[in-house]
Protein backbone atom coordinates (compact mmCIF):
# COMPACT_ATOMS: atom_id res chain seq x y z
CA UNK A 1 0.00 0.00 0.00
CA UNK A 2 1.43 3.08 -0.85
CA UNK A 3 2.73 4.69 2.06
CA UNK A 4 0.93 8.21 1.00
CA UNK A 5 -2.71 6.02 1.53
CA UNK A 6 -4.63 5.90 4.79
CA UNK A 7 -7.49 4.32 3.49
CA UNK A 8 -8.07 2.11 0.24
CA UNK A 9 -11.76 0.87 -0.68
CA UNK A 10 -11.71 -0.83 -4.19
CA UNK A 11 -15.14 -2.04 -5.90
CA UNK A 12 -16.97 -2.47 -2.69
CA UNK A 13 -20.34 -4.09 -2.31
CA UNK A 14 -22.62 -4.95 0.96
CA UNK A 15 -25.41 -7.14 0.41
CA UNK A 16 -28.37 -7.87 3.66
CA UNK A 17 -30.46 -10.76 2.93
CA UNK A 18 -34.06 -9.32 3.66
CA UNK A 19 -37.20 -11.56 4.92
CA UNK A 20 -40.58 -11.47 5.25
CA UNK A 21 -41.23 -12.98 8.16
CA UNK A 22 -38.41 -14.18 10.62
CA UNK A 23 -39.71 -18.22 9.98
CA UNK A 24 -38.16 -17.88 6.78
CA UNK A 25 -34.70 -17.43 8.16
CA UNK A 26 -35.32 -20.71 9.49
CA UNK A 27 -37.20 -22.73 6.36
CA UNK A 28 -33.93 -21.31 4.28
CA UNK A 29 -31.40 -22.68 6.66
CA UNK A 30 -33.42 -26.65 6.83
CA UNK A 31 -34.49 -27.02 3.20
CA UNK A 32 -32.04 -25.10 2.11
CA UNK A 33 -35.08 -22.60 -0.19
CA UNK A 34 -34.17 -19.25 -1.15
CA UNK A 35 -36.27 -17.11 1.02
CA UNK A 36 -34.69 -13.72 1.12
CA UNK A 37 -34.62 -10.83 -0.68
CA UNK A 38 -30.90 -9.28 -1.68
CA UNK A 39 -30.36 -5.30 -0.85
CA UNK A 40 -27.51 -3.68 -1.88
CA UNK A 41 -26.67 -1.53 1.17
CA UNK A 42 -23.62 -0.35 -0.55
CA UNK A 43 -22.54 -1.28 -4.58
CA UNK A 44 -19.65 -0.64 -6.36
CA UNK A 45 -17.71 1.91 -3.69
CA UNK A 46 -14.31 3.26 -4.65
CA UNK A 47 -11.94 5.72 -3.25
CA UNK A 48 -8.55 6.87 -1.23
CA UNK A 49 -7.91 8.66 1.43
CA UNK A 50 -5.07 10.50 1.54
CA UNK A 51 -2.70 10.40 4.71
CA UNK A 52 -3.04 13.74 6.25
CA UNK A 53 -6.50 14.79 4.99
CA UNK A 54 -9.88 15.63 5.85
CA UNK A 55 -12.23 13.49 3.82
CA UNK A 56 -16.14 14.23 4.16
CA UNK A 57 -18.90 11.88 3.11
CA UNK A 58 -22.28 13.09 2.63
CA UNK A 59 -25.62 11.79 1.77
CA UNK A 60 -29.30 11.76 2.50
CA UNK A 61 -30.40 9.00 5.24
CA UNK A 62 -30.37 5.59 4.29
CA UNK A 63 -27.21 6.50 1.64
CA UNK A 64 -25.46 3.94 3.25
CA UNK A 65 -22.80 6.20 5.08
CA UNK A 66 -22.78 4.30 8.18
CA UNK A 67 -22.13 1.20 6.97
CA UNK A 68 -19.63 2.23 4.74
CA UNK A 69 -18.03 3.31 8.31
CA UNK A 70 -18.25 0.30 9.85
CA UNK A 71 -16.65 -1.23 7.18
CA UNK A 72 -13.57 0.89 7.54
CA UNK A 73 -13.47 -0.07 11.05
CA UNK A 74 -13.59 -3.58 10.88
CA UNK A 75 -16.81 -3.60 12.85
CA UNK A 76 -18.59 -5.63 9.69
CA UNK A 77 -17.40 -7.22 6.50
CA UNK A 78 -17.46 -6.44 2.80
CA UNK A 79 -19.73 -8.52 0.98
CA UNK A 80 -17.66 -8.33 -2.30
CA UNK A 81 -14.10 -6.06 -3.00
CA UNK A 82 -11.29 -4.76 -0.82
CA UNK A 83 -10.62 -2.62 2.24
CA UNK A 84 -7.00 -1.66 3.23
CA UNK A 85 -6.37 0.80 6.61
CA UNK A 86 -2.90 1.50 7.34
CA UNK A 87 -3.05 3.12 10.71
CA UNK A 88 -4.46 3.38 14.29
CA UNK A 89 -8.56 4.17 13.90
CA UNK A 90 -10.00 6.15 16.59
CA UNK A 91 -13.82 5.80 15.66
CA UNK A 92 -16.89 8.01 16.74
CA UNK A 93 -19.98 5.98 15.21
CA UNK A 94 -21.85 5.72 18.29
CA UNK A 95 -20.48 8.21 21.23
CA UNK A 96 -20.22 6.11 24.12
CA UNK A 97 -19.96 2.41 21.78
CA UNK A 98 -18.24 0.14 24.30
CA UNK A 99 -18.82 2.30 27.85
CA UNK A 100 -20.15 -0.38 30.53
CA UNK A 101 -22.99 2.18 31.99
CA UNK A 102 -22.31 0.75 35.62
CA UNK A 103 -18.86 1.99 35.58
CA UNK A 104 -17.38 4.81 36.65
CA UNK A 105 -16.42 7.75 34.11
CA UNK A 106 -12.86 7.10 34.99
CA UNK A 107 -13.17 3.54 34.52
CA UNK A 108 -14.50 3.33 31.39
CA UNK A 109 -11.33 5.51 30.20
CA UNK A 110 -9.24 2.97 31.18
CA UNK A 111 -11.69 0.13 29.51
CA UNK A 112 -11.76 1.98 26.27
CA UNK A 113 -8.08 1.99 26.49
CA UNK A 114 -7.66 -1.42 26.31
CA UNK A 115 -9.89 -2.04 23.52
CA UNK A 116 -7.99 0.22 21.32
CA UNK A 117 -5.16 -1.73 22.18
CA UNK A 118 -3.30 1.04 24.86
CA UNK A 119 -1.79 -0.65 28.06
CA UNK A 120 -2.76 0.76 31.86
CA UNK A 121 0.16 3.20 32.29
CA UNK A 122 -0.41 4.33 28.46
CA UNK A 123 -3.70 5.48 29.59
CA UNK A 124 -2.72 6.98 32.29
CA UNK A 125 -0.48 9.38 30.73
CA UNK A 126 -3.45 10.46 28.84
CA UNK A 127 -5.69 10.66 31.68
CA UNK A 128 -5.29 14.35 32.38
CA UNK A 129 -5.82 15.68 28.92
CA UNK A 130 -8.97 13.19 28.47
CA UNK A 131 -10.27 15.07 31.90
CA UNK A 132 -9.61 18.40 30.72
CA UNK A 133 -11.39 18.18 27.22
CA UNK A 134 -14.55 16.32 28.46
CA UNK A 135 -14.60 18.70 31.87
CA UNK A 136 -17.38 17.53 33.78
CA UNK A 137 -15.67 17.70 37.22
CA UNK A 138 -16.69 15.08 39.96
CA UNK A 139 -19.00 13.08 37.96
CA UNK A 140 -15.47 11.14 36.72
CA UNK A 141 -15.83 9.26 39.56
CA UNK A 142 -19.88 8.39 39.40
CA UNK A 143 -21.08 5.61 37.45
CA UNK A 144 -21.81 6.90 33.91
CA UNK A 145 -25.44 5.41 34.35
CA UNK A 146 -25.98 8.51 35.87
CA UNK A 147 -24.74 11.13 33.62
CA UNK A 148 -26.75 13.74 31.22
CA UNK A 149 -26.60 12.80 27.55
CA UNK A 150 -24.11 15.71 27.18
CA UNK A 151 -21.68 14.85 30.41
CA UNK A 152 -22.16 11.26 28.35
CA UNK A 153 -21.14 13.01 24.58
CA UNK A 154 -18.46 15.04 26.03
CA UNK A 155 -16.72 12.02 27.71
CA UNK A 156 -16.86 9.59 24.94
CA UNK A 157 -15.55 12.24 22.24
CA UNK A 158 -12.82 13.01 24.96
CA UNK A 159 -11.64 9.47 24.91
CA UNK A 160 -11.50 9.20 21.11
CA UNK A 161 -9.96 12.69 20.23
CA UNK A 162 -7.17 12.37 22.64
CA UNK A 163 -5.61 8.96 22.11
CA UNK A 164 -3.63 10.30 19.61
CA UNK A 165 -5.09 8.13 16.78
CA UNK A 166 -3.46 8.08 12.93
CA UNK A 167 -7.13 8.05 11.20
CA UNK A 168 -10.13 9.22 13.22
CA UNK A 169 -13.58 8.73 12.08
CA UNK A 170 -16.81 11.11 12.99
CA UNK A 171 -20.19 9.63 12.30
CA UNK A 172 -22.71 13.09 13.29
CA UNK A 173 -20.95 13.06 16.47
CA UNK A 174 -20.55 17.42 16.55
CA UNK A 175 -24.42 17.43 16.70
CA UNK A 176 -24.44 16.80 20.45
CA UNK A 177 -23.25 18.44 23.15
CA UNK A 178 -24.07 22.08 23.90
CA UNK A 179 -22.47 24.79 21.64
CA UNK A 180 -19.25 25.58 23.81
CA UNK A 181 -18.86 21.75 23.59
CA UNK A 182 -18.98 21.71 19.92
CA UNK A 183 -16.53 24.67 19.64
CA UNK A 184 -14.02 22.81 21.41
CA UNK A 185 -14.29 19.86 19.23
CA UNK A 186 -13.72 21.76 16.25
CA UNK A 187 -10.92 23.30 17.10
CA UNK A 188 -9.32 20.04 18.46
CA UNK A 189 -9.96 18.77 14.64
CA UNK A 190 -7.71 21.67 13.67
CA UNK A 191 -5.24 20.65 15.85
CA UNK A 192 -5.56 17.28 14.64
CA UNK A 193 -5.26 18.29 10.66
CA UNK A 194 -1.75 20.02 12.18
CA UNK A 195 -0.48 16.93 13.02
CA UNK A 196 -1.25 14.80 9.88
CA UNK A 197 -3.85 12.84 11.33
CA UNK A 198 -6.46 11.79 8.89
CA UNK A 199 -10.15 12.52 9.06
CA UNK A 200 -13.01 11.09 7.67
CA UNK A 201 -15.99 13.32 8.58
CA UNK A 202 -19.69 12.21 8.02
CA UNK A 203 -22.38 14.93 8.47
CA UNK A 204 -25.38 16.09 6.76
CA UNK A 205 -24.30 20.06 7.83
CA UNK A 206 -22.62 20.95 4.19
CA UNK A 207 -21.14 24.10 5.99
CA UNK A 208 -19.36 22.04 8.17
CA UNK A 209 -18.18 19.82 5.24
CA UNK A 210 -17.31 22.59 3.19
CA UNK A 211 -15.25 24.46 5.89
CA UNK A 212 -13.65 21.19 7.14
CA UNK A 213 -13.02 18.92 4.65
CA UNK A 214 -10.39 18.78 1.75
CA UNK A 215 -12.27 16.03 -0.56
CA UNK A 216 -15.74 14.77 0.03
CA UNK A 217 -17.37 11.39 -1.19
CA UNK A 218 -21.30 11.53 -2.00
CA UNK A 219 -23.39 8.61 -2.19
CA UNK A 220 -26.94 7.77 -2.67
CA UNK A 221 -28.96 4.68 -1.88
CA UNK A 222 -25.67 2.84 -1.76
CA UNK A 223 -24.53 4.06 -4.90
CA UNK A 224 -20.94 6.12 -5.40
CA UNK A 225 -22.28 9.47 -7.45
CA UNK A 226 -19.08 11.61 -6.52
CA UNK A 227 -15.40 11.80 -5.14
CA UNK A 228 -13.60 14.95 -5.88
CA UNK A 229 -12.59 18.69 -4.57
CA UNK A 230 -15.42 19.57 -2.14
CA UNK A 231 -17.07 22.80 -3.53
CA UNK A 232 -17.25 20.80 -6.80
CA UNK A 233 -19.10 17.44 -5.31
CA UNK A 234 -20.95 19.94 -2.23
CA UNK A 235 -22.53 22.16 -4.98
CA UNK A 236 -23.75 19.31 -7.54
CA UNK A 237 -24.80 17.53 -3.96
CA UNK A 238 -27.16 21.05 -3.09
CA UNK A 239 -28.19 20.88 -6.70
CA UNK A 240 -29.14 17.85 -6.38
CA UNK A 241 -31.62 18.50 -3.51
CA UNK A 242 -32.61 21.75 -4.71
CA UNK A 243 -33.97 19.82 -7.36
CA UNK A 244 -35.87 17.33 -4.99
CA UNK A 245 -37.27 20.50 -2.89
CA UNK A 246 -38.76 22.08 -6.18
CA UNK A 247 -40.38 18.63 -6.44
CA UNK A 248 -42.48 18.59 -3.09
CA UNK A 249 -42.69 22.80 -3.20
CA UNK A 250 -44.20 22.78 -6.18
CA UNK A 251 -48.08 23.21 -5.69
CA UNK A 252 -47.03 25.85 -2.50
CA UNK A 253 -49.20 29.05 -2.47
CA UNK A 254 -47.61 32.38 -2.49
CA UNK A 255 -47.28 34.22 0.54
CA UNK A 256 -50.65 36.73 1.21
CA UNK A 257 -48.23 39.16 2.95
CA UNK A 258 -45.57 39.89 -0.03
CA UNK A 259 -45.55 43.43 -1.45
CA UNK A 260 -45.51 42.16 -5.16
CA UNK A 261 -43.81 45.24 -7.27
CA UNK A 262 -42.62 45.37 -10.81
CA UNK A 263 -39.97 47.11 -12.69
CA UNK A 264 -39.24 49.90 -14.15
CA UNK A 265 -38.90 49.94 -17.94
CA UNK A 266 -36.52 51.63 -20.01
CA UNK A 267 -34.76 51.31 -23.90
CA UNK A 268 -31.49 51.25 -22.43
CA UNK A 269 -29.33 48.91 -23.69
CA UNK A 270 -26.70 47.32 -21.31
CA UNK A 271 -23.16 46.85 -23.32
CA UNK A 272 -19.58 45.01 -22.14
CA UNK A 273 -21.09 43.08 -19.43
CA UNK A 274 -19.45 39.85 -18.52
CA UNK A 275 -21.61 36.61 -19.33
CA UNK A 276 -21.74 33.39 -17.44
CA UNK A 277 -19.14 30.72 -17.50
CA UNK A 278 -20.33 28.04 -19.55
CA UNK A 279 -19.22 26.16 -16.68
CA UNK A 280 -20.69 27.48 -13.79
CA UNK A 281 -21.89 24.91 -11.65
CA UNK A 282 -25.48 25.87 -10.47
CA UNK A 283 -29.66 24.76 -10.84
CA UNK A 284 -30.66 25.47 -14.69
CA UNK A 285 -34.04 25.71 -15.75
CA UNK A 286 -36.22 26.11 -18.55
CA UNK A 287 -38.18 28.79 -16.74
CA UNK A 288 -35.51 31.21 -16.50
CA UNK A 289 -31.44 31.89 -16.66
CA UNK A 290 -28.99 34.17 -15.48
CA UNK A 291 -27.00 35.70 -18.46
CA UNK A 292 -24.53 38.17 -16.52
CA UNK A 293 -23.18 38.61 -12.84
CA UNK A 294 -20.55 41.27 -11.81
CA UNK A 295 -19.95 43.68 -9.05
CA UNK A 296 -19.78 47.34 -9.80
CA UNK A 297 -17.95 50.18 -7.44
CA UNK A 298 -19.97 53.35 -6.75
CA UNK A 299 -18.47 54.94 -9.82
CA UNK A 300 -20.06 52.37 -12.10
CA UNK A 301 -17.27 50.18 -13.27
CA UNK A 302 -17.05 47.00 -13.35
CA UNK A 303 -14.39 45.55 -10.68
CA UNK A 304 -12.24 42.61 -9.76
CA UNK A 305 -10.55 44.24 -6.68
CA UNK A 306 -12.87 45.72 -3.51
CA UNK A 307 -11.92 47.38 -0.50
CA UNK A 308 -13.88 47.02 3.20
CA UNK A 309 -15.87 50.14 4.11
CA UNK A 310 -16.26 51.39 0.21
CA UNK A 311 -19.46 51.02 -1.69
CA UNK A 312 -20.53 48.09 -4.31
CA UNK A 313 -23.27 46.65 -5.72
CA UNK A 314 -23.90 43.30 -6.86
CA UNK A 315 -25.82 42.69 -10.32
CA UNK A 316 -27.16 40.27 -12.08
CA UNK A 317 -29.09 40.30 -15.32
CA UNK A 318 -31.72 37.47 -16.25
CA UNK A 319 -34.24 36.90 -18.70
CA UNK A 320 -37.48 34.60 -18.08
CA UNK A 321 -39.04 32.24 -21.05
CA UNK A 322 -42.43 32.46 -19.26
CA UNK A 323 -44.68 34.74 -17.21
CA UNK A 324 -44.43 34.04 -13.61
CA UNK A 325 -45.78 35.94 -10.33
CA UNK A 326 -43.63 36.24 -6.83
CA UNK A 327 -40.38 36.01 -7.83
CA UNK A 328 -37.89 37.38 -5.40
CA UNK A 329 -34.59 37.31 -5.85
CA UNK A 330 -30.90 37.55 -4.05
CA UNK A 331 -27.29 36.80 -3.40
CA UNK A 332 -24.45 35.14 -1.48
CA UNK A 333 -20.64 35.90 -0.68
CA UNK A 334 -18.69 32.69 0.44
CA UNK A 335 -15.31 32.05 0.70
CA UNK A 336 -13.64 30.11 -0.78
CA UNK A 337 -14.39 26.80 1.38
CA UNK A 338 -17.70 27.62 0.65
CA UNK A 339 -18.86 29.36 4.13
CA UNK A 340 -21.65 31.92 3.45
CA UNK A 341 -19.73 35.22 4.70
CA UNK A 342 -23.10 36.89 4.19
CA UNK A 343 -26.46 37.71 1.73
CA UNK A 344 -29.36 39.14 0.63
CA UNK A 345 -32.75 38.17 -0.82
CA UNK A 346 -35.62 40.47 -1.55
CA UNK A 347 -37.92 38.30 0.01
CA UNK A 348 -36.35 37.96 3.37
CA UNK A 349 -35.76 41.72 4.04
CA UNK A 350 -39.23 42.71 3.05
CA UNK A 351 -41.08 40.12 1.47
CA UNK A 352 -40.67 42.09 -1.77
CA UNK A 353 -41.66 40.06 -4.71
CA UNK A 354 -41.58 40.82 -8.29
CA UNK A 355 -44.32 39.07 -10.99
CA UNK A 356 -42.05 39.63 -14.42
CA UNK A 357 -42.97 38.60 -18.38
CA UNK A 358 -41.31 36.23 -21.00
CA UNK A 359 -38.96 37.29 -23.07
CA UNK A 360 -37.78 40.40 -21.39
CA UNK A 361 -34.42 40.99 -19.57
CA UNK A 362 -34.56 42.42 -15.74
CA UNK A 363 -31.41 43.81 -14.29
CA UNK A 364 -30.61 43.95 -10.62
CA UNK A 365 -28.57 45.47 -8.42
CA UNK A 366 -27.72 45.24 -4.84
CA UNK A 367 -25.64 48.44 -2.90
CA UNK A 368 -24.13 47.87 -0.27
CA UNK A 369 -21.13 48.68 2.35
CA UNK A 370 -18.82 45.94 1.92
CA UNK A 371 -18.00 44.72 5.93
CA UNK A 372 -14.77 44.45 6.88
CA UNK A 373 -13.91 41.43 5.96
CA UNK A 374 -10.34 38.89 6.11
CA UNK A 375 -8.47 39.83 3.13
CA UNK A 376 -8.77 36.99 0.56
CA UNK A 377 -10.91 35.24 -2.78
CA UNK A 378 -14.84 35.28 -2.63
CA UNK A 379 -17.15 33.73 -4.64
CA UNK A 380 -20.75 35.39 -5.45
CA UNK A 381 -23.79 33.11 -6.05
CA UNK A 382 -27.24 34.77 -7.68
CA UNK A 383 -30.60 33.04 -7.66
CA UNK A 384 -34.02 33.83 -8.50
CA UNK A 385 -36.86 31.71 -6.61
CA UNK A 386 -40.64 31.64 -6.35
CA UNK A 387 -42.91 30.55 -3.36
CA UNK A 388 -41.99 31.17 0.01
CA UNK A 389 -38.80 31.98 2.30
CA UNK A 390 -39.69 28.76 4.35
CA UNK A 391 -40.68 26.60 0.83
CA UNK A 392 -38.98 27.93 -2.20
CA UNK A 393 -38.92 26.87 -5.53
CA UNK A 394 -35.50 27.86 -7.06
CA UNK A 395 -35.75 29.07 -10.68
CA UNK A 396 -32.22 30.03 -11.13
CA UNK A 397 -29.34 29.69 -8.88
CA UNK A 398 -25.62 30.11 -9.96
CA UNK A 399 -23.43 28.86 -7.08
CA UNK A 400 -20.20 30.95 -8.36
CA UNK A 401 -21.50 33.48 -11.09
CA UNK A 402 -18.11 35.22 -10.18
CA UNK A 403 -15.40 36.04 -7.91
CA UNK A 404 -13.91 38.94 -6.50
CA UNK A 405 -10.42 39.67 -4.00
CA UNK A 406 -10.79 41.69 -1.10
CA UNK A 407 -8.13 43.48 -0.24
CA UNK A 408 -6.81 46.20 2.86
CA UNK A 409 -4.11 47.30 4.16
CA UNK A 410 -4.65 45.98 8.14
CA UNK A 411 -5.36 42.65 9.01
CA UNK A 412 -8.19 41.32 10.96
CA UNK A 413 -8.43 38.63 14.01
CA UNK A 414 -11.12 36.99 13.13
CA UNK A 415 -13.36 36.69 9.91
CA UNK A 416 -15.28 39.65 10.33
CA UNK A 417 -13.36 42.95 11.80
CA UNK A 418 -15.42 45.34 13.92
CA UNK A 419 -14.58 48.98 15.14
CA UNK A 420 -14.75 48.89 19.44
CA UNK A 421 -14.93 51.78 21.88
CA UNK A 422 -13.49 50.55 25.02
CA UNK A 423 -14.21 51.70 28.20
CA UNK A 424 -12.75 50.98 31.71
CA UNK A 425 -13.18 51.32 35.60
CA UNK A 426 -12.30 49.63 38.77
CA UNK A 427 -15.61 48.35 40.15
CA UNK A 428 -15.00 48.48 44.94
CA UNK A 429 -17.01 44.80 44.76
CA UNK A 430 -18.79 42.27 42.44
CA UNK A 431 -22.05 39.83 43.02
CA UNK A 432 -21.58 36.29 40.76
CA UNK A 433 -24.36 34.52 40.28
Amino acid sequence: MNNDIAISVNDVAKIYNLYEKNADRLKEAVFRQNRHKEHFALNNISFKVYRGETFGVIGTNGAGKSTLLKLITGVAAPTTGEIRVDGRIAALLELGAGFNTEYTGLENIYLNGTMMGYTRSEMKERVDSILQFADIGDFIYQPVKTYSSGMFARLAFAVAINVEPEILIVDEALSVGDVFFQNKCYRKFEELKKKNTTVIFVSHDLGSVRQMCDRVLWIEKGIQQMVGDTKTVCDAYSNARIKETNILNKDVQLDDRRQVTHFKECKKTLTNVPKIRGDAEGTYSKDASILSAFVMDSKGQIVKEIFPDNEYSINMIIEFYKDIEGVFFGFSVENIKGVKIFGYNTYAKDKLMYDVKKGKFYYLSFSFILPRIETGNYLIGVAASTGTQEMPIILTWIYSATQVRVERSGYNLALLDVDCELSTTIVKNINLY
